[in-house]
């Protein structure tokens, strides 16, 4: 869990301003002392803020499951027609080949196979 705080102090004339900020990366957490100040000024307030802490993170671990699952579903169905593109071009091509131009059948399979293969290869180089 990566945690950053910041805080800047502004002194006037005797006077003083504290900012602070706290930014967490997993979960929206408010730091212990905050919430000592929150029970001081309104108790029953820390356990809505508990509450909704909560209620965020079931947000998070259900939107993150559901955002997996498309990504499954995207990557399967990319391979899925992949396939049916190499065996359509293959099909093809010796369909080509058997009726009597064996050329260009093998220019139309092959020109299909590699397509694909540069697609794949190009999408593993930019992830």
């Amino acid at each position: 869990m990566a945690n950053r705080s910041r805080s800047a102090r502004l002194r006037h004339q005797g006077s003083e301003l504290t900012v602070q900020q706290d930014e967490t990366t997993d979960s929206p957490i408010i730091p212990v002392a905050a919430l000592e100040r929150l029970h001081k000024f309104k108790p029953d307030a820390v356990d809505w803020v508990f509450k909704q802490t909560e209620t965020e993170a079931n947000y998070r671990r259900t939107e993150g499951h559901r955002i997996n699952r498309f990504v499954f579903i995207h990557r399967l169905l990319g391979q899925i027609f992949a396939l049916l593109i190499g065996l359509a071009g293959i099909g093809g091509g010796s369909l080509v080949a058997l009726n009597g131009q064996p050329w260009a059948g093998a220019v139309i399979a092959g020109s299909v196979i590699i397509g694909l293969a540069g697609i794949f290869f190009a999408d593993k180089k930019r992830q």
